[in-house]
């Protein structure tokens, strides 16, 4: 692992990401340089003019300044795309630096040194705006997670430099150069933007989405928008940043009254900024990622006004007669103050901002720091003027108001963590719901039609239930048991513990589900603790038409758990396995992926983990983040953790360490063909497992596993365990009579495997169907589900398929030989090996467009609609990747008609 690609790993930026990052960081570092250097020039001229009473002053006119400057960009913020605006506020920022600088150089009077306080918060504010404005609309909410705190860094070294430079100046005569360096940086970050906006699309599109239930009161939305987040953000702000500026100015005057030389102050003041900046600059890269993900946003976000409201206690035990240690108390307030609202909280509530929908996210950012931030800062201002005067007013005065507000502030960020969450939902949620969902849950846990249990035959029932697997008699038979009622439980619940015909127990689930009583929904979650992985899923299927049961919440929870340690051996299993067997168990593992969503729908709203489900997968990227970011902050994180690994793309050793960190490691763990061999299709699809069987090595201790497989119901893994088998017998003779001594039948299980097989293997047959057009994104872990259905059919030269309004039925795939699709004379196509043709009988059952000949001798396999139909209703991806292929193909037609 190079330097470079180890320097990403800790800091947790990926290797995609990282033009992107450095970009930003150098954007805020040219930004943060320009800033220091005016903030620095303010307070050289502010601290020597009477700071007590002007300092306040400043705040004051400074924050006035802001609201203007915050509502003009607010204006312009509706009317000019966000790259026409990002790029005119540097602009301006680089006028107003110049601007300040022959203020500099004209005078140092006490309204020159307010008047470069104010220039110094509008230009803060302003670059900030700009910055975080691009930020957000480029990171998703789980970038924004990860990265806010990387490029937000960026700052704190042109910061610390600044402070450095503070502690040399000693005249006002070399104020202009600070501002010319200043203005020089403002015109470098221009450049960065603009290389930024080259790369990436810097755009504020609106996001389609449903009504929120709980929105704003109507005479709030003029001032807070649509979002009751943006309402609690925008007043926690105002009060945290009249504390902030009532700390600051403690600090100052604490300053002044210690050090009365000029030099010695901005000594003091450097060396702390220095610290402060240096201190968050080294916790924001290396540590505000970890904390986020250790103690989740809740805390963090909690953790300043916690923090501060302690320091602010302190005050009581600090021995205010004593300059040197008030001193020191000031100084450690003002630098807690500082790390914890630069390096912890400004990149978690920024991070806040991120579920809105672009639009809204740029005017809430605007609303927060153009308007209440200076509004806090007025407040601010004008409570340390009011009270200068008062008795105490310099002691206990400050603490009271500020101690108060900082209560306000932890209770309207406990009421914002609440509402990100809720908009996380809201930005997960359908646009358009089903409004009687609702009632159908509600009646889910009601009895549906079993008042009074009716008396049948047990003979009776069996049938029926027999008669779920076929297809004319189904939905009949199915109507029938509904109507018998809980009459027909103990039967189905025999069939469910006893029955080994995978496809029988999926339908026996689904009437369970459909009778919603709670004697049927305990035969579900009975057959959900089976180890038997393919009837949890038929469990969890029928389940979803039940609520959430509290005292069931622990059995589902154990559950989740076996599935995370499932997920652990094959993750182990992916680092030492072929590049094939791998294949495989990316696909067990999105299967246990699935089954543990299934499961968390029944310990948490199974709403929120359906719209997360949903999101996940989402094309996206912004959705998918949401979805992982509404997970992290509504489930237990040691199932989050272990959940994210299943759906993060990373190298299996990754993930590994991840499952060993939240389950302990494996000890000695079996390797992955054995345990695949030994659990069969019971826990893994049958392609998986003839892939193991393949790669098998038995032993004496280990060969008797083969016989489970001799008798699959899957010609898969029929064939690999009989091809095994014979090979057993040649190179392994010794093997072989273990096997042929522990099965008293393998003879005649041989000859009827002869009888069966075709001369064209079922593995075969899942390659044929890989290289098919209409199933080439298809995993062979589902193709493997079509080969029961695929039917053998062969055509001689000439000979008519199907002819021009023949009612279709089925689709045809050529495995040798080619085939012509003509309208009556004129040929339309040729088709050949690895082609399909007849492809929309699998939707419709409408008459053929044309007809088809062969043109040799052909073999093709026949799949009927209605064997399809079955296989689509347990395998939904082949139906989406079939509805895709067709798109493009009609997408292709359509672009061809216009080009003519």
């Amino acid at each position: 692992m190079t330097v470079i690609e180890r320097g990403r790993q800790l800091l947790g930026v990926r290797p995609e990401e990282g033009p992107t990052v450095r970009l930003f960081f150098l954007h805020n570092f040219l930004l943060g340089i320009g800033t220091i250097l005016v903030y620095v020039a303010a307070n050289v001229l502010l601290l020597e003019n009477n700071p007590e009473r002007n300092l306040p002053l400043a705040y004051g006119i400074a924050a006035l300044a802001m609201l203007a400057a915050g509502k003009v960009y607010g204006h312009f913020e509706h009317h000019w795309l966000l790259q026409k605006l990002a790029v005119r506020v540097l602009l301006a920022a680089v006028v107003l630096t110049g601007m300040l600088g022959a203020l500099v150089v004209t005078g140092h009077s006490v309204a020159a040194a307010v008047a470069l306080m104010a220039g110094y918060r509008v230009i803060y504010l302003l670059t900030n705006l700009e910055f975080w404005g691009v930020s957000a609309v480029v990171f998703d909410v789980r970038q924004s997670k990860r990265l806010f705190g990387i490029i937000s860094a960026g700052d704190m070294p042109a910061k610390a430099l600044g402070a450095v430079l503070a502690i040399f100046i000693h005249t006002n005569a070399e104020l202009p150069w600070l501002l010319g360096t200043a203005f020089g940086a403002y015109l470098l970050a221009l450049l960065t933007l603009r290389a930024t906006l080259r790369s990436h699309v810097v755009e504020a599109a609106p996001a389609s989405r449903r009504a929120r239930g709980q929105a704003v009161a109507p005479g709030l939305r003029r001032w807070f928008g649509d979002s009751r987040l943006v309402l609690t953000m925008c007043l926690s702000l105002l009060g945290l940043a009249a504390v902030t500026t009532g700390i600051e100015y403690l600090f100052f005057v604490n300053v002044k009254h210690r050090f009365h030389d000029e030099a010695a102050i901005m000594r003091y003041v450097g060396t702390v900024l220095v610290s402060t900046y240096l201190i968050a600059m080294l916790f924001k890269l290396l540590l505000s990622q970890h904390t986020v993900d250790r103690l989740g946003v809740r805390r963090v976000l909690l953790a300043l006004p916690v923090l501060l409201l302690a320091g602010l206690l302190a005050y009581s035990g600090v021995n205010r007669s004593d300059a040197g240690e008030s001193l020191l108390y000031f100084c450690g307030l003002y630098l807690g103050l500082e790390v914890l609202r630069r390096a912890v909280f400004d990149p978690v509530f920024l991070l806040l901002f991120q579920p809105l929908s672009p639009p809204e996210r740029l005017q809430a950012h605007t609303l927060a720091k153009g308007i209440y931030e200076p509004l806090g800062i007025a407040l601010g201002g004008g409570l340390l003027f009011a009270l200068h005067a008062l008795p105490g007013g310099q002691t206990w005065g400050p603490f009271v108001w500020m101690g108060l507000l900082m209560l306000a502030v932890l209770l309207l960020l406990a009421r914002t963590y609440h509402q990100y969450v809720a908009e996380l939902q809201h930005a997960l949620s359908r646009r358009f719901t089903d409004e009687a969902a609702g009632e159908v849950v509600a009646a889910a846990t009601q009895p549906a039609g079993a008042s009074s249990p009716t008396l049948a035959d047990p003979a009776e029932i069996r049938r029926l239930i027999h008669s779920l697997g076929t297809k004319a008699d189904r939905a009949a038979a199915t109507q029938h048991l509904l109507r018998l009622g809980e009459a027909v439980l103990p039967i189905l619940a025999e069939i469910l513990s006893t029955d080994l015909d995978q496809t029988l127990v999926r339908r026996v689930a689904q009437v369970c589900a459909r009778l919603r009583t709670p004697a049927s929904r305990q035969l579900l979650v009975g057959l959900a603790r089976q180890p038997n992985l393919f009837r949890r899923e038929a469990a969890l299927r029928g389940l979803r038409h039940f609520g959430v049961v509290p005292s069931e919440v622990p059995l589902f929870q154990a559950l989740v758990h076996d599935e995370l340690q499932l997920a652990q051996q094959l993750v182990h299993g992916q680092t030492t396995a072929s590049p094939e067997l791998a294949s495989c168990l990316d696909y067990e593992l999105l299967r246990t992926q699935q089954r543990v969503f299934a499961l968390l729908g029944h310990i948490y709203a199974p709403q929120l983990i359906a719209d997360a489900q949903r999101g996940v997968v989402h094309a996206a990227r912004e959705r998918q983040a949401n979805a992982l970011e509404i997970l992290d902050n509504s489930i237990a994180r040691p199932t989050y953790q272990g959940l994210q690994a299943l759906l993060a793309i990373a190298p299996p050793a990754e993930k590994e360490r991840t499952f060993d960190r939240l389950l302990g490691p494996l000890l000695a763990p079996a390797p992955i063909v054995e345990t695949i061999v030994e659990r069969g299709e019971t826990a893994f699809s049958d392609w998986t497992v003839r892939a193991a069987l393949d790669q098998w090595q038995p032993t004496a201790a280990t060969v008797q596993a083969i016989g489970p497989h001799l008798r699959s119901s899957s010609p898969l893994v029929r064939e690999s365990a009989f091809r095994l088998l014979a090979q057993l017998a040649v190179a392994h003779p010794f093997l072989y009579q273990l096997v042929n001594a522990a099965h008293q039948t393998l003879n005649s299980l041989l000859m009827s495997h002869a009888a069966t097989t075709s001369h064209i293997a079922a593995a075969e047959r899942v390659q044929v169907l890989q290289q098919t057009a209409l199933f080439a994104e298809t995993p062979e872990n589902v193709l493997s589900s079509i080969v029961p259905i695929m039917k053998e059919v062969s055509f001689a030269a000439g000979q008519q398929i199907f002819a021009k309004g023949d009612l279709g039925a089925s689709l045809f795939i050529i495995y040798e030989g080619q085939v012509g699709i003509l309208n009556g004379p004129r040929l339309l196509a040729t088709f050949g090996k690895g082609d399909f043709f007849g492809e929309l009988a699998l939707l419709d059952a409408e008459p053929r467009s044309a007809a088809a000949v062969a043109e040799g001798a052909v073999t093709a396999f026949r799949l009927d609609q209605e064997d399809f139909y079955d296989v689509m209703e347990e395998r939904p991806e082949v139906l989406r990747n079939i509805m895709k292929v067709l798109c493009q193909r009609l997408r292709r037609q359509n672009e061809v008609a216009q080009a003519r």
